[in-house]
């Protein structure tokens, strides 16, 4: 999906980061088996990632700055990426990857 106004960016932001960072939450206060300890730190860490970009980029779409725009949104991209490889590690396969229609 890819947004075509600073507004839209905007409303992603303001209506999916408090839902995202509701449910980080709740999964951090989960105890992890010890023997995936180390994984789920890496998850919720990419997880962390991804709120700190996002919320990088509702400011820049703020503030009408599109080359922050630009790269808090390859921030989150990465983070992404890095959190589903992190998520494939502990056995999820199609959490976080939208359904095919």
């Amino acid at each position: 999906i890819t947004p075509h106004s600073y507004d839209t960016i905007e409303h992603y932001v303001d209506s999916t980061l408090p839902l995202y960072m509701a449910a980080l939450q709740k999964l951090s206060e989960l105890q992890p088996p010890s023997s995936d300890a180390q994984a789920v730190h890496a998850w919720l860490a990419a997880d962390r990632r991804v709120a700190s970009a996002v919320r990088a980029l509702g400011v820049a779409a703020q503030q009408r700055n599109f080359p922050a725009v630009s790269a808090a949104s390859s921030r989150a991209q990465l983070a992404a990426s890095e959190s589903r490889q992190a998520a494939s590690e502990l056995g999820m396969h199609v959490c976080g990857t939208l359904a095919a229609q």
